[in-house]
């Protein structure tokens, strides 16, 4: 896992000079499906999934969008890590599980635009989303950052970080999509559930549950952090 993790840590740096950002996500591009087929992982392939080798390891869960904070902290936790302390890109490894309304930070441009998620998202108690875009605001790498500075979900899978998306809030998210009649072709909720989960971005997985995800985190070793701090 040391390895990999270094490998993604070189292969960030050349994607930003290389001009690889936009090949990733292009600006206003559609990002890909996700590539589990609308697969949701068992708790024997989450734990593989999420042992790490790296001295420190944080899982971050956020139920709100909030302008996309939680991948903020993550990106605050990694640079204070590795350019406040000196550690390397191998020491540290974080996981994101994005529950409640903050479950569309994973879903690709697709669903946003055809079922009206930033609707949803400003729909929500508590919610604040003021970042415009033709599909998901964080699914795309920003080319004018360098990749210590993009918050975006493709950004910081480059620097390791691991991402989970709650399949009970994608549930969720499909019956305001319904209510709100943008469910297209869906016959009902259940069904429009297992249709996001075809559209996550790629690399992301799809748990059960964000909360349970949560608490085998923490028994394997990952310290907490609430992005709704």
């Amino acid at each position: 896992m040391d390895t990999r993790k270094g490998f993604l840590a070189a292969g960030a740096a050349v994607a930003w000079t290389a001009g690889a950002a936009s090949a990733l996500a292009g600006a206003g591009a559609p990002a890909a499906a996700g590539a589990q087929g609308g697969a949701i992982i068992d708790e024997a392939s989450f734990v593989a999934r999420i042992r790490d080798r790296a001295r420190h390891r944080q899982a971050i869960g956020a139920v709100r969008v909030n302008d996309g904070a939680v991948l903020q902290f993550a990106v605050n936790s990694l640079n204070g890590f590795e350019s406040g302390w000196g550690e390397t890109p191998a020491a540290v490894h974080i996981a994101i599980v994005l529950a409640g309304s903050a479950v569309t930070i994973a879903l690709d441009d697709e669903a946003w635009q055809h079922h009206h998620l930033a609707d949803v998202v400003h729909g929500v108690a508590n919610e604040f989303l003021s970042l415009k875009a033709p599909g998901n605001p964080f699914a795309h790498v920003n080319s004018a950052l360098g990749p210590n500075a993009d918050k975006s979900v493709p950004a910081l899978q480059l620097r390791g970080v691991a991402f989970f998306a709650c399949n009970t809030a994608l549930g969720d998210v499909a019956n305001r999509v319904m209510a709100a009649g943008n469910g297209g072709d869906a016959p009902n909720a259940t069904a429009l559930q297992a249709h996001l989960r075809t559209h996550v971005l790629p690399g992301v997985t799809v748990v059960p549950a964000g909360i349970s995800a949560l608490a085998v985190l923490q028994e394997n070793g990952y310290s907490y952090y609430s992005a709704a701090l």
